[in-house]
């Protein structure tokens, strides 16, 4: 490999790193406005010399903005900073299950026992069910799917002498995943396997010289059958990239974990198999020279063969050609030269071969040795594309133009000689004065270039100077860190100009910097000279010196700084295909600090920190199955709420600021959301909380109330209930066939059934009354009024919700909400899978279903939703 060649292009440098054309704007500039006050433009004029210095410092600046991005986001320890700054394409690019393909990819990727499968909407349900899928999986065939399964998980069925067979496992498995994945208004059927219709094959087969007979049946029983339905494959990023796909493409789905599945390899079950099909496939398979005479039967006559969409055609290969060996069917016994004729013949070279063979090692064979291209759970493939690699950039670090000027003028490190004049010191330090301005303005855009990652973050920065905030802390013990002696030392709000001191960068500084000898001052005689050698380092690292704490609120209003923070996250949002405008509606009236664009800031910091998990499962339903138990001890026993009320109280009443800082790092860590929580919440519920700030609205209203049934919501389901028309019918029709005394239960209580069928596709949104109540008595403790919370909830709802999804928001207070509550989390906690029992539901589903079908007609105060 050749070393890369270097060498200097004769151009004209760009400005910001031109010294000459710099210098000829300045003395073209001091020309045209001195008014002839300043004649010696030469080298020898110590202006000439300023000029000079500063316009080196210039260049500097204008190099170290020509970094590449990837050097300028690269840390000390040579990694790409990416959290809060960028989301990688695998998170971005991806979304949770959607379409039927995607489902399919994202059931073989997470159940390894499944090789393909098909999923089919039920388009006319007797249950009146709409959005439900019938779903049937080919297990592979290597897998013995009769064999006892060992697991401990279902109890009950062992108990009654009944075995789990790996099939079922399989299933279960299944069924779990899928609801994983499950969207608003979908619903998926029990998995049912696919069952096996066996067919054999007769023909003719020349085999090449230097192949192998066993080996060449093995791979021919293979091809046959993975024609049929062709096993899905995963492969790396890497692979799909040389095939010429896009990013956009590879991604264009779910997330997987064991490698990226093509669109156009999700091939459909072919129920339809024709003679010259299977030819062309055998034709193809390495050692077969040709195949001729291809039938379905022994005679020749039967050339096509068909099975039901719950059936899938199974050739077995080994078999065909060991039968047509060893036996004769009885009507062709008569006849031995047209059984001769439709036997499965082989030939090579001419010659027929013996065909006696070894069926049960064949099948061993065709175990073991399948295709390495079908080997598809490989952890070697490369899932992602390569993150860029950059050079750290020491960018912050400064050196001083001060430094590099002559010796004579005195304002480098060796400074003024030890007899100097007063006059001459005074000279040197005005001097130094005046230069220490400009190389605070250069210290200052160094800073803002390094720390541009910062900037352009999703989380608000909590200071302007994180430098001098490392180095103050990194001189504290654990316990003056934790209490401090001064109120918020080096934090702002979400500063968007970033700056840092020049305590050893300038040389000698130490007599131009303002009130620097009052931390000479002790009233101890003795203690005057080692006061004054520690002055200088006590006045470094207190944060409201007159120097920094000066410099802190000279860099930025922080009037003009949130509307400046606020343009940046709105760039971000547009970035990521989010409309400024919708986010700005949606959250206008949330209160986080009081400040009304603050509070803008806030939330949409928030958004774009969880904006990678909230776009992937935008359309997703909970996860009913695998959802956490809910307890509501806190309602129906109030002693235990009554005791937690306190200490909540006084912890909500201290609010979201700490020394009149927004506490921004405690904010972000409670607003996370994680993967988990998509398995308890749907989407929209953890979006709508989020932007809607409704925590702070729930803290705000319990702080004057002790109310457990608002409190439940806060604290167990995220501020509301969202609750899906066509779940709670499937919690009935799905138990129709188990118990006869369920069935009559339904009978009693047909009507309420009848009242939810015409809304069978609306989902349900409850909140406490307090979020719509108006303001009539501002001295009423329990009365306030959130600004059109209405509009902006049904204007989120109507851009967020699925065009088939029709919604209903309801409000409730009371015995009215309580009664809802209880009874969701009782018909909640009968749809999870009940791993005591083993079983895929509680025993008292369909009483808790009619009990939650009855409080929700009842909120309405009719019989209509």
């Amino acid at each position: 490999m050749m070393e890369k060649q270097n060498y200097i292009e004769e151009k004209t440098l760009p400005l910001t790193i031109n010294f000459e054309e710099l210098k000829g704007m300045a003395l073209a500039y001091i020309q045209k406005n001195n008014d002839n006050t300043w004649t010696n433009l030469n080298p020898s004029d110590p202006g000439v010399t300023i000029l000079d210095q500063l316009c080196y410092a210039f260049t500097e600046l204008g190099y170290c903005n020509y970094f590449p991005m990837k050097d300028i986001l690269t840390n000390k320890n040579k990694e790409l900073e990416i959290r809060n700054q960028f989301y990688l394409p695998e998170d971005i690019l991806t979304t949770t299950p959607v379409t039927i393909n995607d489902i399919r990819k994202y059931v073989v990727d997470q159940v390894k026992e499944v090789i393909n499968l098909q999923i089919t909407p039920i388009k006319e349900d007797s249950n009146y069910i709409e959005g439900k899928y019938k779903v049937e999986v080919l297990i592979d065939s290597r897998i013995n799917k009769n064999e006892e399964a060992k697991t401990s998980l279902i109890k009950e069925e062992k108990a009654e002498g009944k075995i789990i067979t790996k099939e079922q496992l399989i299933l279960n498995h299944t069924f779990f995943v899928l609801n994983t994945c499950r969207n608003l208004g979908e619903l998926f059927c029990y998995p049912k396997s696919l069952q096996s219709k066996k067919q054999r094959v007769y023909g003719t087969l020349e085999l090449a010289e230097d192949h192998d007979l066993d080996t060449v049946i093995v791979a021919i029983e293979f091809a046959i059958n993975n024609y049929v339905f062709p096993e899905i494959l995963e492969v790396g990023y890497d692979k799909l990239k040389k095939e010429g796909k896009t990013t956009d493409e590879i991604f264009n789905g779910p997330n997987l974990k064991n490698g990226w599945i093509a669109d156009e390899t999700l091939c459909p079950k072919k129920n339809k198999i024709q003679a010259f099909e299977l030819a062309e496939v055998i034709q193809k398979v390495p050692g077969v020279l040709s195949i001729s005479n291809v039938a379905f039967n022994r005679l020749g006559t039967e050339l096509e063969v068909f099975s039901r969409p719950e059936e899938i055609l199974t050739f077995d290969f080994i078999q065909c050609v060991e039968k047509s060996s060893n036996y004769l069917d009885d009507e062709l016994e008569e006849n031995a030269e047209i059984n001769s004729l439709y036997n499965f013949k082989i030939y090579r070279k001419d010659r027929q071969l013996n065909k006696s063979i070894n069926s049960n090692l064949l099948q061993e064979l065709s175990n073991l040795n399948q295709p390495i291209e079908q080997i598809s759970k490989v952890s070697t493939i490369q899932m992602y594309p390569e993150l860029p690699k950059g050079n750290y950039r020491d960018i912050e670090s400064y050196f001083s133009i001060q430094n590099t000027f002559p010796e004579v003028y005195a304002v480098g490190v060796a400074g003024v000689s030890d007899n100097a004049t007063d006059f001459q010191k005074a000279q040197s330090r005005q001097l130094k004065g005046y230069l220490t301005l400009f190389d605070q303005v250069f210290t200052n855009q160094f800073m803002q270039l390094g720390n541009l990652g910062r900037l352009f973050s999703f989380d608000n920065s909590i200071t302007g100077d994180p430098k001098d905030k490392a180095q103050f802390y990194s001189v504290q013990t654990f316990n003056e860190e934790k209490y401090q002696k001064y109120p918020a030392p080096y934090l702002c709000f979400s500063p968007t100009y970033f700056y840092q001191s020049l305590y050893k960068e300038v040389p000698h500084i130490k007599p131009l910097l303002k009130n620097i000898k009052k931390h000479e001052f002790t009233f101890d005689v003795f203690e005057t000279e080692k006061k004054k050698q520690n002055a200088w380092e006590e006045y470094q690292y207190d944060p409201y010196n007159s120097y920094i704490h000066g410099l802190m609120l000279f860099m930025e209003d922080e009037h003009e700084n949130i509307k400046r923070r606020n343009k940046i996250l709105n760039h971000l949002l547009a970035r990521h295909g989010e409309s400024p405008e919708i986010i700005d509606t949606i959250i206008e009236g949330n209160v986080y600090s009081g400040n009304t664009q603050k509070d803008k800031v806030i939330v949409k910091s928030l958004y774009l920190q969880n904006l990678g998990l909230l776009s992937y499962y935008q359309p997703k339903a909970y996860n009913y199955i695998g959802s956490n138990f809910l307890s509501t001890e806190i309602i129906t026993v109030p002693e235990k709420f009554q005791k937690k009320y306190k200490k909540l109280q006084e912890k909500w009443l201290q609010g979201n600021q700490k020394d009149f800082i927004f506490r921004t790092v405690e904010i972000n860590k409670t607003q996370q959301i994680k993967k988990p929580f998509f398995t308890n919440y749907s989407g929209v519920e953890l979006k709508l909380n989020l932007l809607f700030s409704l925590p702070v609205f729930y803290e705000n209203y319990l702080i004057q109330n002790e109310d457990s049934c608002t409190y439940w919501l806060y604290k167990f389901r995220k501020g509301l209930l969202c609750i899906e028309a066509n779940l709670i019918i499937e919690s009935l029709t799905n138990q129709l066939d188990k118990n006869e005394n369920q069935i009559d239960y339904l009978e009693k209580y047909k009507w309420v059934i009848d009242e939810f069928l015409d809304n069978r596709n609306c989902l349900l949104f409850i909140f406490p009354s307090f979020f719509i109540e108006e303001n009539i008595n501002s001295t009423e403790k329990n009365q306030f009024k959130i600004p059109d919370f209405k509009k902006r909830l049904s204007y989120f709802l109507e851009g967020e919700l699925p065009v088939q999804i029709i919604y209903q928001i309801l409000y409730a207070k009371g015995k009215e909400l309580e009664a809802v509550i209880i009874a969701y989390a009782n018909w909640h906690n009968s749809l999870r899978f009940d791993e005591q029992t083993g079983k895929l539901h509680g025993p008292d589903l369909v009483v808790h279903t009619i009990e939650l079908m009855l409080a929700l007609l009842s909120l309405t105060k009719s019989k209509k939703l």
